[in-house]
């Protein structure tokens, strides 16, 4: 492969440039019955270049600037158009719309979200104590955690996506790959770009962006000083009603995003860049439907329903004896009825997107998020046997406020003036255990239990949580190459703070009243890394061999402060304990790649990565430890048919090793997030992605991709009981992501008149079904229990856009665009959750149809 040249902050990357003026062909299209062979890959959309020929997305995903195509490894690269025809605004929405790329919104939080990649899952996103799986950049920082991860960014110009273990140049939780997002730099020049636009459901967002002349000139002075600015925001009314008093509607937006940019260029060759971001949310979270229920018994043979029917009949009997306890027949046995009417009326809706819900407590998220990066580049140009040299440092500080509160199911158990309400059914198991034995009657625990309900409630679920997070890192880099040599090498140091405080209530009032379950969590890793490029000029210089090598250590730190916890039965002891471990990691990278010829360009990649381990601060006290993966894959990239078709493909198999694996549980009656090191799996795959030109104004992009195998090891489910009863873990985990998934694209300039350009999208992504969760788990009256998994339907979700475009208005151009999004309104869940031994199985779903219209100005 040709050399390419370091990222040089001198000219802003363009994201784009032609391959039209590469030689004619040497080879017939033939890779063609390869590719058939292979599961494929996301296809970056590219644009037209003179003479219908398909442009090329320029990356910097190893350190400098090349082309994707002359890349030896599986990158999807977006551009501009790309972003802005997909309506990508945050890395949540890159979720379905890449093959190869799943995950989730966190049920309950917003903009906390887990990015699956081939089948590697990122985890519970709302974990602050957990790492995520594949690594997350904007403009060369790392984000440290999920959690508001999936905050909007201003003025996206272009996002980088890489497959496989990047564990050499992007380091430790990037064993599933990494996401780059780039932002637009100050162009030095005065410009304004504006958009705004509407749609149903009151969607209204407006987006500016303004470049400024620069001032004074580089090499003279004090140098030349350019700076931009940006700024958007959305907003939306909710997709579901809210049925319960005061409620505001479920799923709505309400997201701002601002960015400053300065670019101080002292001399030609010698900038410094300065960054500051801040995204803010304020709003009620998804409908969490209820769509099922568990059983009460192990077998499985008695249902919820049941149970509290049974219950109702022995309520009845009981408030007939004469003395019995009065609150039997004022309260119990109405609010028994009620909870019955509300969980038939659950069932026999089912699964599917309802058009409304209740809820005790509103769901509610609300983020800040700001983020301060400083990067100094020299040039420092020829230095001997080093060859052309850049060296370059990135400092950066991000901090993160986050509320979370609300319930996560819709249940309405607000009780009336009477004290009557729909209670959990998990309160009415209690009350019947409790009156049994006295046959109605009255007594101590029993006025301890009604007391708490007065008091606290009976309601199912309540969040209440607050997460602040600090982060800073410093990363410095040598970027070189000489004659035969490009190589990259560096130091990195990364530390963070972290503050959870939760005071979430499940099953009240059985398990307490809101209980503090606090921790507060620290890391310090630094790492030293370096990767070369070898050409020695065999085969007319066709090869190449690339290696790299990064060392890393890391402390992780951990305060546990639980409150004690007072419950009608008695009180927990508060548990409080510190916790330290450290970790180190080396990991790697080979590379032989041969450009076979000039347009087709094959490699063989060996690459390692890790992520860390810690502790959990959901669960008290407990550690878990880091995960490695172990990838072999074998790629091509070509473009055929004087550059109006490009074929790219690639194979994978990955071997995993103490994976990490995120479970909800129910820990002393408490939902949360239990972190188990699954064992080991085998998993391989593949990528391909087509995109042709046959015409000069049309694109059609197609794009698919498949991963295969679960888990070789997976942690037994084991009882209490003695003996001791296990169900095999390993024979019931699944993967938790979609094994096929389909892209496919045409995008269309119907005509050109002297008004504008008439310009069509249309875009088409399928998921094939896949398990939400490796296992769900319980134990019940001592013996294990595995649940079925809901299952996350197939879905095809059909967006398009019609433009009228380059209306000349002015020094400028207007667009025009309607959009619409899930256009065969695809009913389609996003995620579930089994609550074991709470009795419930929610689910919350995608948006429903949305269209609108928008106008764009750009001058």
């Amino acid at each position: 492969m040709p050399l390419s040249k370091p990222l040089s902050p001198s000219a802003p990357v363009t994201g784009t440039r032609s391959s039209q003026a590469r030689p004619a062909r040497a080879l017939a299209p033939r890779p063609m019955a390869l590719a058939l062979g292979l599961a494929i890959s996301p296809c970056a959309l590219p644009v037209l270049a003179q003479g219908g020929a398909l442009e090329e997305v320029v990356v910097t995903a190893q350190k400098r600037e090349e082309s994707s195509q002359d890349t030896p490894i599986s990158i999807t690269a977006l551009s501009e158009s790309n972003i802005e025809n997909r309506g990508i605004n945050n890395s949540e929405d890159l979720i379905g719309q890449i093959p190869g790329v799943s995950g989730y919104d966190s049920p309950g939080s917003r903009a906390a979200t887990a990015i699956n990649m081939r089948g590697v899952s990122g985890g519970a996103p709302a974990n602050l104590s957990l790492d995520p799986a594949v690594a997350l950049y904007l403009d060369g920082v790392y984000v440290g955690k999920q959690v508001g991860s999936a905050m909007d960014v201003a003025e996206i110009e272009r996002i980088e996506v890489l497959r496989g273990p990047q564990g050499t140049l992007y380091g430790r939780n990037s064993t599933g790959g990494a996401v780059n997002f780039i932002t637009k730099k100050p162009s030095g020049e005065f410009g304004l770009r504006a958009k705004a636009g509407v749609g149903n459901y009151n969607y209204r967002q407006f987006k500016g962006n303004l470049d400024l002349p620069a001032i004074g000139t580089a090499g003279e002075g004090l140098g030349e000083l350019a700076v931009n600015f940006g700024y958007q925001t959305r907003l939306r009314d909710g997709l579901y009603d809210n049925n319960s008093p005061g409620g505001d509607d479920f799923d709505e937006m309400d997201r701002q995003a601002w960015r400053f940019a300065a670019r101080w260029s002292l001399t030609d060759s010698f900038y410094v860049d300065y960054a500051y971001d801040n995204s803010k949310l304020d709003e009620v979270g998804a409908l969490q439907q209820t769509v099922g229920f568990t059983a009460v018994d192990p077998a499985g043979n008695v249902s919820r329903i049941q149970a509290l029917q049974g219950t109702l009949a022995a309520a009845r009997g009981w408030a007939q004896i004469p003395g019995t306890d009065p609150r039997i027949s004022e309260r119990w046995i109405p609010s028994l009825q009620e909870t019955i009417d509300v969980y038939q009326q659950a069932a026999a809706r089912g699964e599917g997107r309802a058009d409304e819900g209740m809820a005790d407590f509103t769901p509610r998220s609300v983020n800040d998020v700001d983020g301060h990066a400083l990067t100094l580049t020299w040039e420092a140009g020829e230095l001997g046997f080093l060859g052309d040299v850049t060296f370059r440092s990135i400092s950066a500080m991000r901090d993160l406020e986050t509320s979370v509160f609300g319930d996560l199911e819709d249940i309405d158990s607000r009780q009336d003036a009477n004290g009557i309400g729909a209670y959990s059914d998990l309160v009415h198991l209690t009350l019947a255990q409790l009156y049994g034995p006295s046959s109605g009657f009255a007594y101590p625990v029993l006025d301890n239990m009604w007391n708490a309900i007065d008091s606290v409630g009976a309601f199912h679920t309540k969040q209440n949580t607050t997460t602040a997070y600090e982060q800073w890192s410093q990363e410095l880099q040598m970027v070189g190459s000489t004659d035969r040599v490009e190589y990259v090498l560096g130091l990195y140091y990364f530390e963070d703070e972290g503050e959870y405080r939760r005071n979430a209530t499940f099953a009240a009032p059985l398990n307490g009243d809101a209980a503090a379950q606090n921790y507060d969590n620290a890391t310090e890793a630094w790492a030293a890394f370096s990767q070369a490029t070898w050409t020695p000029g065999w085969m007319d210089e066709r090869l190449s061999f690339t290696a790299g090598l990064r060392y890393t250590e890391e402390d992780k730190t951990i305060d546990y402060d639980y409150a004690e916890v007072v419950s009608p039965f008695g009180i927990t002891p508060a548990r409080a304990v510190s916790r330290a471990n450290d970790f180190s990691n080396v990991s790697g990278n080979f590379t032989v790649a041969l450009q076979a010829t000039e347009d087709l360009n094959t490699y063989f990649r060996y690459s390692t990565g890790y992520r860390s381990g810690g502790f959990n601060g959901e669960i008290f006290d407990n550690p878990y430890e880091e995960e490695s993966i172990e990838q072999f894959e074998l790629g091509l990239k070509s473009d055929w048919w004087d550059n109006r078709l490009r074929i790219n493909a690639a194979v994978y198999t990955y071997t995993y090793d103490d994976l990490q694996v995120s479970q909800v549980k129910t820990d002393g009656g408490a939902a949360t997030t239990q972190i188990t090191n699954a064992g080991s799996a085998e998993r391989w795959g593949g990528e391909l992605e087509l995109a042709a030109a046959p015409l000069e104004d049309l694109i059609v992009s197609l794009g698919y991709s498949y991963v295969h195998g679960d888990f070789e090891e997976y942690p037994d489910v084991c009882g209490t009981n003695v003996p001791i009863t296990c169900i095999d873990g390993s024979n019931e985990a699944s993967r938790a992501s979609p094994g096929t998934q389909l892209t496919a694209s045409l995008d269309y300039v119907f005509a050109r008149t002297h008004i504008g350009d008439v310009r069509g999208y249309l875009q088409a992504n399928y998921q094939d079904d896949w398990p939400e969760n490796s296992l769900w788990s319980a134990v019940i009256s001592g013996e294990p229990v595995i649940y079925d998994r809901q299952g996350m339907d197939a879905r095809t979700l059909v967006d398009a856009r019609l433009s009228l475009e380059n209306i000349p208005m002015g020094d400028g151009v207007l667009r025009v665009t309607a959009w619409g999004k899930n256009l065969l309104d695809d009913d389609y869940p996003t995620f579930a959750i089994n609550f074991g031994s709470l009795g419930l199985i929610t689910e919350q779903y995608g948006p429903p149809r949305t269209y609108g219209l928008e106008v764009a100005y750009d001058y």
